[in-house]
């Protein structure tokens, strides 16, 4: 799974932040309840406002994970994140994982030749934004000025690979940089040398494409994905996992932890084995939060409430559970720092 490195990202992400103008602008602004039987679970509300910018892929499982700006300014001013015990309950361990890949993005967009060209073309006005990472590409929706963005990133020598009406696609020759651009996203992605056949150009245009309404978003042509974006609250931090099969694969579930003197992070989905979805959503302000997840299954059968409620939510103050057929929802509180 992906690894990143908690305390390093924090402070990359600040110096991020403070780099790129328009984001730090954006960004200024247990025990139980409930004993898993049956309840409500909510499974048609809104679509998120980043559903436009997640594209279709061939890929056999889907992920993607979000974090409005001020979300992210919260988690990095918080002086609690960067002492104290990692988290182990996975309502908060993993959005946080998320934030943290959010916030490495970040770091590599300040330190790329395209940083100057971002910030003096970002509109996004001050309190809004968010960051999306879907398909291996980092995706910041906003308000852009598109044709200064064109002009600045081909004077700063990068390539333009696409051109059209809505859209365009540049890549730096050096390091194999993929930027999008639209009105209202800039797309971003590397090369992955874990992975040969990731194309981030490919990605990259498949994203941008995707948000300016070019190509269908992968919630138009797949129910059961829409049913999962809609399956929880979208503020904060969310995450989502999913599979078109009956249930994940056990690669999409592998949890390769870090030794035990590193100092990182990981995404643990072991939990899920049997589920073909999850959405999780992390909301944190000053040193409380509240979290929750649904998880759905293909049939009764598969349904293991027991081991959900073995990982999400313990170290919760207030914990809901609650199953509606093949769902399972977790509602939780929490005062105190998160680490």
């Amino acid at each position: 799974m992906i690894e990143v490195t908690r305390r390093q990202a924090l402070f990359l992400a600040g110096t991020g932040m403070a780099t790129l103008a328009g984001c730090s602008d954006s960004s200024d602004d247990g025990g139980t309840d409930d004993d898993g039987t049956e309840g409500t679970t909510e499974l048609d509300g809104d679509l998120p406002s980043y559903a436009s910018v997640l594209a279709e892929t061939n890929r056999p499982t889907y992920f993607y994970g979000a974090i409005d700006f001020e979300t992210m300014s919260t988690i990095i001013d918080d002086e609690g994140a960067e002492a104290g015990d990692e988290p182990t309950d996975l309502l908060i361990g993993n959005p946080i994982v998320v934030a943290l890949l959010c916030s490495f993005g970040l770091s590599q967009l300040a330190n790329s030749r395209a940083s100057t060209s971002y910030s003096a073309n970002d509109e996004t006005p001050s309190g809004e934004g968010e960051l999306v990472f879907a398909d291996g590409v980092y995706t910041l929706v906003g308000e852009y000025d598109r044709d200064g963005l064109a002009i600045d990133l081909e004077d700063d020598g990068y390539r333009r690979e696409t051109a059209e009406e809505s859209y365009a696609v540049y890549t730096d020759a050096e390091t194999g940089e993929a930027i999008g651009i639209t009105d209202e996203v800039y797309a971003f992605s590397y090369p992955n040398p874990d992975d040969d056949e990731f194309d981030a150009v490919a990605a990259v245009e498949r994203t941008v494409e995707t948000a300016s309404g070019n190509r269908a978003p992968k919630h138009a042509t797949d129910n059961e994905f829409e049913a999962l974006l809609r399956a929880g609250e979208t503020t904060g931090i969310t995450l989502g996992l999913y599979t078109a099969d009956d249930e994940f694969a056990a690669d999409a579930l592998a949890d390769d932890q870090p030794e035990d003197d590193a100092e990182s992070l990981e995404f643990e989905f072991g939990a899920f084995e049997g589920a073909f979805g999850v959405h999780q959503q992390l909301s944190v302000e000053d040193s409380d939060a509240s979290a929750s997840a649904v998880v759905t299954y293909a049939d009764d059968d598969r349904v293991d409430v027991d081991r959900l409620e073995s990982s999400l939510g313990t170290d919760a103050d207030s914990l809901e559970v609650a199953r509606d057929g093949t769902a399972v929802s977790f509602t939780a509180e929490y005062s105190g720092d998160l680490a």
